[in-house]
């Protein structure tokens, strides 16, 4: 159990990257759009300065996320460890 909720942990830091990753660009597509049409919508940011903006703000949901997981599963493991120990004495 606690090797899934570490392996769970990685996938979630992993996953929550590459969401950050597609939102981002599919932010920027909108934005294009719509300022196509509306010239004053053009923003004064940088394309790479969004895409920064959205994959940190999700990795870090992420890292919060896969850290609790991966934590939960190195505790699950040392007390399975202190248990075995225990019903051996």
């Amino acid at each position: 159990m606690g090797i899934i909720s570490i392996l769970l942990g990685v996938i979630a830091i992993i996953v929550f990257i590459g969401v950050g990753a597609l939102l981002g660009n599919a932010y920027l597509g909108f934005m294009a759009k719509m300022g196509a049409s509306f010239v004053a919508m053009q923003g004064n940011f940088s394309d790479t300065s969004v895409m920064v903006a959205f994959i940190g703000v999700f990795g870090f949901i992420g890292l919060l996320i896969g850290m609790t997981l991966i934590m939960l599963g190195v505790n699950y493991e040392k007390l399975d460890k202190i248990q075995k120990r225990v019903r051996k004495l």
